[in-house]
């Protein structure tokens, strides 16, 4: 069973913040559909977010 649009979009907003969707509708969309195509699970989606390691990091670097 593949992810669908709905989870796959809440998991982002999630990871990203509510945001992302309106800050960034390219980029999210691209990231939407080939999340579709490619992950099983909402879970396996942000695991692989974290391997990109594309969460923002807020404030200054310690």
């Amino acid at each position: 069973m593949s992810l669908d649009n709905d989870t796959a979009t809440q998991a982002i907003e999630a990871y990203f913040g509510s945001s992302v969707l309106t800050d960034e509708p390219t980029w999210t969309s691209v990231v939407l559909a080939e999340a579709t195509k490619s992950f099983d699970s909402a879970d396996e989606l942000v695991a692989a977010l974290d391997l990109m390691n594309l969460r923002a990091e807020t404030g200054p670097a310690a």
